[in-house]
């Protein structure tokens, strides 16, 4: 049965990935003749080759696709098949995917002679038209197959993994197709704008067709989740995975617009005419870091609010552990420009200092100023919006922030080796020398490796104090019973038997509280906002049979 299904599915996906190549490119072809293009008569051999493509593997695709149909209609176990679904959603996958794109070109054409006053290409539209067509009608025959599937027999176990792996995985690419096209879409406005020049730059077509397909892409498939998949996807481990990569996407897009918009005005604050080569023009030089920073900054809002949502009323185990990687791993990386910027920051300024005691000209302080201060606020900025010293329990005793912490400390402490070999190669460079001489620009090295140790020194120590923390934190390992150990029981009056009272202050109140369905970390959660004099500890029962 399970060869059956093999064979079946595999040759239908062969043939259909032929008929679909073959049925556009033979449409596209003929659109030539149609317009009487002067390239069509050199097309002739390759309009046989693609009619051969479809004649073939029409018949081929047509009579495979009939009896894996009939068959699975005749069995229901059959038309919820593993197997199946993996076919359906592969061919809805491919085709919604190509379909986005060619209809990203589509669009573009249609849209240059409103934005961009150039002459509207008969062929090229009609061609694009027919390939799209082609590829929709592919998507729409594979949805609407799947979608009746489910409602006839239903969906679970592999078969829904393999619908979200497709669904959620078009939902980020048209996410970040529709964010790009956007992006770049406001910041050749903005430049056209600002230069008032419209002759030397791109097209505003192109990237507003790319908004416009990334947007019907992700429209749709948002939709269709949450229509009819949300209650089922709202705790998948894809549905947060696919959340928190548009997320991270998102914050590393809008830092980095957010770092250069604040380097270049820090930059001309201080009087650099040409910071990092962006130009004269402040304002045509901040098009590209403020579009990034308004198109992703939005989208990191509305995703991060959607994630919060989903985790709000219980967040599954599997899922509570990509968001902590993703937390985590921000934190470490915007420890790295924090931290960056701060060791720039400080060779700087001791630069300054160094350079009149040793009798040299100190350099340009300006741009390297402005570039470290950048780094430094934005890293501090996020740093502290993700990372916590004391989270709850199940976060703090997490594998992701483990290796958050001992990352940490593996760079702070290759960083002090790194800087202290500089340092003490800058003192003996000139105790080794034959002619020692202060006033060399090489001294500076001192300073410079000297704030490298400081901060990473700094960062080391915090870091080590968190992990003697958190150690600290760990709750005890209950104690095994060696085995064969037959315990002793004393013998006890009947004033014994009862059971000690556990001692509490003359204030304390005790409380028995049962949870259920819910994991530990939502209890712990849900148990964060007790008042700082307040404890409890946690021990779970095992369900019995009937339910007590």
């Amino acid at each position: 049965m399970i060869l059956r299904r093999l064979y079946l599915y595999l040759v239908s996906a062969a043939a259909l990935a032929l008929l679909a190549g073959g049925l556009a490119a033979l449409g596209a072809t003929i659109l030539l003749f149609v317009f009487n293009d002067p390239s069509a008569d050199t097309n002739r051999g390759q309009l046989a080759v693609f009619t051969a493509m479809t004649v073939v593997a029409l018949p081929v695709w047509g009579v495979h696709f009939w009896f894996a149909r009939r068959f699975a209609m005749r069995d229901p176990f059959e038309r919820a098949s593993a197997i199946r679904r993996l076919y359906l959603y592969w061919a809805c996958l491919v085709t919604s995917l190509i379909a986005a794109q060619t209809l990203a070109f589509l669009l573009g054409q249609l849209l240059q002679p409103v934005f961009d006053q150039q002459t509207f290409s008969a062929l090229g539209t009609s061609q694009l038209a027919w390939v799209t067509l082609v590829v929709v009608a592919f998507f729409a025959l594979h949805f609407t197959t799947a979608s009746k599937d489910r409602a006839a027999v239903g969906e679970e176990g592999a078969s829904a993994t393999l619908r979200r792996w497709y669904m959620y995985i078009a939902l980020v690419v048209g996410l970040l197709t529709m964010l790009a096209g956007a992006a770049f879409l406001l910041q050749i406005g903005w430049t056209r704008l600002v230069l008032a020049s419209a002759d030397k730059y791109l097209y505003l077509s192109l990237p507003a067709g790319s908004a416009l397909a990334g947007a019907l892409l992700w429209g749709f498939h948002a939709r269709t989740i949450a229509v009819s998949h949300q209650a089922d996807d709202r705790h998948s481990t894809l549905r947060a995975l696919e959340g928190f990569i548009a997320v991270a996407i998102s914050i590393a897009t809008a830092l980095f617009g957010a770092t250069q918009i604040l380097y270049y005005a820090l930059a001309r604050a201080l009087g650099v005419s040409d910071p990092g080569g962006a130009g004269t023009n402040l304002l045509a030089a901040l098009a590209t870091p403020g579009s990034l920073l308004l198109v992703y900054g939005v989208a990191w809002f509305l995703v991060r609010r959607r994630l919060a949502r989903d985790a709000g009323a219980q967040e599954a185990d599997r899922q509570a552990g990509v968001r902590r990687l993703y937390t985590n791993l921000a934190a470490l990386i915007s420890l790295a420009a924090m931290g960056y910027g701060a060791a720039s920051l400080l060779a700087t300024l001791s630069e300054r200092l160094e350079a009149p005691i040793i009798g040299i000209k100190a350099p340009e302080w300006k741009d390297p100023v402005s570039l470290s201060v950048t780094l430094l606020v934005v890293g501090a900025a996020v740093w502290v919006a993700h990372w916590r010293q004391a989270p709850w329990a199940a976060d703090r005793q997490s594998l992701s922030r483990k290796l958050y912490v001992w990352a940490a400390l593996l760079g702070s402490i290759l960083a002090v080796l790194g800087g202290g070999v500089g340092l003490l190669n800058a003192l003996l460079r000139q105790l080794f020398s034959a002619h020692p001489n202060l006033a060399d620009t090489t001294n500076l090295d001192f300073g410079r490796y000297l704030a490298v140790v400081v901060v990473a020194a700094g960062i080391g120590v915090y870091h080590w104090r968190v992990l003697r923390a958190d150690g600290a934190a760990r709750p005890p390992k209950a104690a095994v019973q060696p085995p064969h150990a037959a315990p002793v029981v004393p013998a006890t009056t009947h004033e014994d038997a009862a059971p000690a009272a556990e001692v509490v202050g003359p204030h304390s109140r005790r409380y028995t509280l049962v949870v259920t369905d819910a994991t530990e970390d939502d209890v712990h959660q849900a148990l964060a906002n007790l008042p700082p004099q307040a404890n409890y500890h946690l021990t779970p029962t095992e369900q019995t049979v009937d339910g007590r």
